[in-house]
């Protein structure tokens, strides 16, 4: 009984430190220097730095979860580039292209990934849908997990999170520690399939 207790305890202190979610990033800290924005021709895209950031947050984050969940993460720029990326031991192959393809939903869409399945949730509304945005290597992909990187009201990026039951709620924790607050998830959102449980 007491290790029962000791372990629910200890289970409550990791979540409230993930809960604590300091000032908001400054747009200019987040993004590319001066001097890559010179070659690039655009300031507005997400720092290798950040996404590496990102990326690490939301592994810890998994990491602390019961039931050894492994996840794909990739962190995309504007254009749609692969800034970062990591694939946990144990991710089977489909983890990885969902969580691109989230990431791309949400770089397509300017939301999540879950609102985009909530917004088009019947087949007919999908099927009209799924050709959209492939020329430029984007395409929409129905299920939670992806979220746009927006910083002082500019989109810099974004994130997707693939082959857990709790991606989205990576993704979100993963953000709120390095950037600060962020808006609310889509209520009722489908994370991996199952019903988001908080």
């Amino acid at each position: 009984m007491k290790r029962i207790l000791l372990t629910a305890a200890l289970g409550f202190v990791a979540n409230t430190a993930w809960a604590q979610v300091g000032p908001p990033a400054p747009l200019a800290k987040v993004t590319v220097s001066n001097e890559a924005a010179k070659k690039t021709l655009n300031k507005m895209a997400i720092s290798a730095e950040t996404a590496r950031a990102i990326v690490d947050a939301c592994v810890q984050w998994t990491k602390q979860q019961p039931g050894n969940i492994s996840i794909a993460i990739f962190v995309l720029d504007p254009m749609g580039n692969i800034v970062d990326s990591h694939q946990m031991d144990g991710v089977v192959p489909i983890g990885n292209e969902t969580a691109l393809m989230k990431a791309k939903t949400a770089l397509y869409a300017r939301t999540s990934s879950a609102a985009v399945a909530q917004r088009f949730n019947n087949v007919e509304g999908r099927v009209i849908r799924l050709d959209l945005g492939k020329q430029e290597g984007l395409a929409y992909y129905f299920v939670s997990g992806g979220l746009p990187i927006v910083v002082e009201d500019q989109l810099i990026g974004a994130v997707g999170v693939g082959g857990g039951n709790a991606d989205e709620r990576c993704a979100y924790q993963a953000m709120q520690k390095v950037l600060g607050p962020q808006p609310p998830l889509t209520p009722g959102a489908r994370a991996g399939g199952k019903r988001r449980s908080g």
